[in-house]
């Protein structure tokens, strides 16, 4: 006789073996794809040699920093450089140039453009073209600018044939006088000649017009550096031309006033530096008598109504920049100038007396 619990667990063992229901097994869980970014492109060209990012008004500022390479000396000193770093500044900037225009820098290039020369003046200009038109605030000017670089550029190769005529009057007066008076003759032509400088003081260009004028008076500047350096009688070949542009005063017959019987040459670029400084609106104050007072009372205001012309411009020029910052800069050494003048025959300007408090 069969045990009864032996038989029912004998049962659940056959039907569990015949496959009898049981507990459902879990849905499996959906995993989404993982999509995977693709990976950046590989550059062909080294590090090295990818676009810097584009500077703001970079068209200007190479059209600026030209004209601050063709300046010098001027330049150098309203920027603060010392005389003995002045030089090294001004290469600095001239090779910024070159690198600028022609991705790297070179000797070559460099010398032609210290020399102003045609074909330099070409590529600087169209290169500032270049750069405007890819920046909105240039681009509606570019080819003004292009303009001016070539204006600025012809007005300091006039300036640039000065210097050298002035330089070759003052060798001679150091070591080789014999020769003085055939340079004399041959200096006179470029020291006279201001057309292009007229040209740049002349140019308009919408809101680069304040501009162009601002570097024109620089340009005049450089002439008066070169009349600076000059025997008297030649002082006025160098300044002539600039005051008969600025200031309506006419070139005088210099050689047919200097060869007159018993008129010394000096005396007569007295008078004519007298009548500048009248024209610029800075006469010699009549309590100057002797002529060692008078003519750098004369000088002093000739000086002063170039800083006049410069100073109606500053306002024009747009803030925080280089051209800027040199304009006002220059203002403020010919005024000091000027002043400095005109205390040494009257004193310095008396301060008002405060009133004692009670």
């Amino acid at each position: 006789m069969i045990n009864r619990q032996l038989l029912r667990s004998l049962l659940v063992l056959g039907l569990s073996a015949c496959g009898g229901p049981t507990a459902p097994a879990p849905e499996p869980r959906i995993v989404p794809p993982v999509i995977q970014a693709p990976p950046p492109p590989v550059s062909s060209a080294p590090a090295a040699l990818t676009a810097a990012p584009l500077r703001p008004e970079a068209g200007h500022n190479l059209a600026i920093l030209a004209a601050a390479c063709w300046f010098g000396g001027i330049w150098s000193d309203a920027e603060g450089d010392t005389e003995a770093t002045r030089g090294q500044a001004t290469e600095a900037r001239c090779h910024d140039v070159v690198r600028r225009v022609y991705g790297a820098d070179d000797d070559t290039h460099y010398k032609q453009l210290r020399s102003v020369e045609p074909n330099v003046v070409t590529d600087i200009a169209s290169k500032v073209e270049t750069l405007a038109k890819e920046d909105s605030d240039d681009a509606p000017r570019s080819q003004t600018l292009a303009q001016l670089v070539q204006a600025v550029a012809g007005a300091e190769r006039e300036a640039m044939f000065a210097r050298r005529a002035g330089s070759r009057i003052k060798r001679d007066l150091d070591h080789e006088p014999e020769k003085l008076s055939a340079d004399d003759a041959a200096a006179v032509d470029p020291l006279k000649d201001t057309r292009m400088l007229e040209a740049l003081l002349k140019f308009q260009g919408g809101d680069l017009t304040h501009d162009a004028h601002t570097l024109g008076m620089l340009a005049v500047l450089d002439h008066v550096e070169v009349a600076r350096l000059l025997p008297r009688h030649l002082k006025l070949y160098a300044v002539g031309g600039v005051n008969q542009l600025l200031f309506g005063l006419a070139m005088p017959d210099v050689a047919g006033e200097t060869a007159k019987p018993g008129k010394p040459r000096t005396t007569y670029w007295l008078d004519y530096a007298t009548l500048a400084a009248k024209a610029a609106g800075h006469p010699v104050p009549d309590a100057a008598k002797l002529p060692k007072k008078r003519e750098p009372l004369a000088w002093a205001g000739m000086l002063e109504g170039y800083s006049d012309k410069l100073r109606a411009d500053i306002d024009g020029l747009a803030k925080d920049t280089r051209l800027r910052n040199v304009a006002s800069v220059v203002v403020q050494r010919l005024d000091a100038e000027y002043n400095a003048e005109t205390n040494a025959l009257t004193g310095p300007p008396s301060q008002p007396v405060k009133k004692a408090k009670p």
